[in-house]
């Protein structure tokens, strides 16, 4: 059996990175050039994440050519082990090149590991004890009440050390905190399946039933990097967004012009928000009716077809500038009756002020 071990990133692909078992546990590589070992970042971080799961402890010490011969207590790199995957990285990079005039040097580690068989820590490292992909169906059993119940857990301090924190992503709350994708997404899995979730459960990116689902409950993904645009809709992605509405004329022409209001028009008519918000009105005032003009169609029309007059409006974000991801709560929306919920829209169009 060799000795280099191959790394997997989250998204199953193989990482540029050379890591060998040695007698002490582990030797990882610098890196070098252009080319040489450069998802060296990436590599470490995920070594060190798999490893606090598998809860073994480890050492770190610097194996630079020059400093082989130095005695291992006296090239011990220090760091904070309970600080997250991302700062001890920094820590780490900072004390290798504490005597150095180079202050970024990616350089050779021995990683330390002791009562671990070799074989298994090569499953641990490896990812091998991990289960493979799940199926989207099983993905789609994640609903938005999981994900909000993951992001709650995250902003109250909670974490999901199973997942490094995210290098291409952010998830905004509709405050504008950001979290790691995989992170709320693998604990809302855990919440929906019952099961301890690991990266290599399901993929991430845009195209990816994770992100969708994240999306739809109202997290709103971004890239990291600058210049790195979320890719513009297509005509396709508008009529697949319009597949489940009928928009009128007018709305037409406004979706033209600007791809971001099908979305608006999708979520403003999905049944089960207008179902919610349509009760909870009716807990709140005994009744339904038009909160601007207070017209109550059910003494024009009758019981069973005047609450059909009555639709569900947001009223806080402008149409024009709601975005994928905008999460909307029971107090971002009103009862209006048809009329006045056209009339708003066509404010809202036209960029009037409409309702505060």
């Amino acid at each position: 059996m060799s000795d280099r071990l191959i790394l997997l990133g989250d998204d199953g692909a193989q990482l540029n990175a050379n890591v060998e078992m040695h007698e002490r546990g582990l030797i990882f590589h610098s890196r070098s050039g252009t080319d040489r070992n450069r998802d060296y970042r990436a590599a470490l971080e995920i070594l060190l994440s798999r490893l606090d799961h598998a809860q073994i402890p480890y050492r770190i010490y610097l194996d630079s050519k020059p400093v082989q011969g130095v005695d291992l207590a006296d090239r011990e790199l220090s760091f904070d082990r309970t600080s997250p995957i991302a700062a001890r990285f920094h820590e780490l990079v900072r004390a290798m090149n504490r005597d150095s005039p180079s202050n970024g040097a990616l350089r050779r580690l021995l990683i330390e590991i002791t009562g671990t068989r070799t074989a298994r820590l090569r499953e641990i490292v490896e990812g091998k004890s991990i289960i493979g992909r799940l199926p989207v169906s099983e993905l789609k059993k994640v609903t938005p009440s999981h994900i909000h119940k993951a992001v709650q857990k995250l902003l109250d301090g909670g974490d999901a050390p199973n997942f490094i924190p995210s290098r291409e992503y952010d998830a905004l709350t509709d405050t504008g905190i950001p979290l790691a994708p995989k992170k709320v997404f693998g604990l809302a899995l855990e919440e929906a399946l019952g099961i301890e979730v690991h990266p290599g459960h399901f993929s991430a990116g845009w195209g990816h039933i994770s992100f969708e689902l994240l999306e739809e409950a109202g997290l709103w993904i971004v890239p990291k990097k600058e210049g790195k645009a979320r890719p513009k809709p297509s005509r396709a992605d508008i009529t697949a967004e319009l597949a489940d509405l009928v928009p009128t004329d007018e709305e037409r022409s406004w979706i033209e012009g600007n791809p971001k209001i099908a979305y608006h028009l999708r979520r403003e008519r999905h049944p089960g928000l207008a179902k919610e918000k349509r009760a909870q009105f009716i807990a709140d005032h005994g009744r339904l009716f038009c909160e601007d003009c207070k017209l109550d169609p059910v003494k024009l029309y009758g019981e069973q077809a005047g609450s059909a007059c009555i639709e569900v409006h947001h009223h806080i974000t402008h149409v024009a500038k709601m975005e994928p991801g905008h999460r909307t709560r029971m107090e971002d929306l009103m009862c209006l009756c048809a009329n006045c919920h056209r009339v708003l829209h066509r404010k809202l169009a036209l960029g009037l002020r409409g309702h505060d």
